[in-house]
């Protein structure tokens, strides 16, 4: 059950100066970009090594990922920078998951017996892996009719190009390797995607796992206060920088936690 064989591919990331990695590529960002989209962004670190910040891609199940705004901190003139003690503790909450054994390991695809390397995707590789996964959601979400027989079957297509024909094995993993993050920002597609999967599990699909008490409203009012959250943040910063709040305390952080 030993992770010796996952421990050595992560190891140009599990390096003694990722926390000053981490912290470079923040500030880098904010420096380049600005602080407008923060709230929506993580930080990837993949098993070669590169950290990037997105809001979108191929995540592996073992890299280190994270809210971008959970390692920063906003001081009381609306300054927003990486904090390494934050940083820190992510780093360490990241370290022990990847070195602690678990009796699921056999399960989740990193015993040493069952490990396979080439799950494990170059980042070029990777790069165009979700870009496929995107045009084909994207092809998905604005079809007149979407069809998830269709969708599912073009993925599988995707996964075959880029990993080659996998065969069928015993997992808990609701997906063979990583997961396709894809934000899905507004009700509409949100509602398409349901409904074709609901429609293909009444076909004989397969099982749906969407809640029967499903209500689109609610759906709704979710994506409305995720579009105000973007607003609400620089409206904040705003206030911050302009005195609205009154006196604050020097070491100010408006994005502390309860525990820090």
């Amino acid at each position: 059950m030993a992770r010796t064989k996952l421990i050595a591919k992560y190891a140009a990331l599990d390096t003694p100066d990722l926390a000053d990695r981490i912290c470079h590529t923040i500030t880098a960002y904010i420096s380049d970009n600005g602080i407008e989209r923060l709230p929506f962004l993580e930080l990837n670190g993949r098993w070669t090594g590169t950290l990037s910040i997105s809001d979108s891609g191929w995540r592996g199940d073992f890299d280190f990922l994270y809210p971008v705004l959970s390692m920063c901190k906003v001081d009381r003139e609306g300054n927003v920078s990486a904090d390494m003690t934050k940083i820190e503790k992510r780093v360490a909450n990241w370290r022990k998951m990847l070195h602690t054994p678990n009796e699921d390991d056999k399960y989740l695809g990193v015993c040493d017996d069952s490990f396979e390397h080439d799950s494990y995707l170059e980042d070029d590789a990777n790069e165009f892996y979700s870009a496929a996964y995107k045009s084909e959601l994207h092809s998905f979400l604005n079809s007149d009719n979407p069809d998830f027989v269709e969708h599912d079957k073009a993925l599988t297509e995707i996964d075959n190009c880029f990993r080659g024909e996998q065969k069928p094995a015993e997992t808990q993993r609701v997906f063979s390797e990583g997961f396709a993050v894809q934000r899905i920002d507004n009700a509409e597609d949100y509602r398409k995607l349901m409904e074709a999967i609901e429609a293909d599990a009444a076909a004989g699909g397969g099982s749906s796992w969407i809640n029967p008490d499903f209500d689109m409203d609610n759906i709704e009012e979710m994506f409305a206060a995720d579009a105000d959250k973007g607003q609400d943040w620089m409206q904040w910063i705003d206030d911050l920088r302009n005195g609205r709040f009154g006196e604050l305390p020097e070491d100010f952080d408006g994005l502390s936690e309860e525990d820090e």
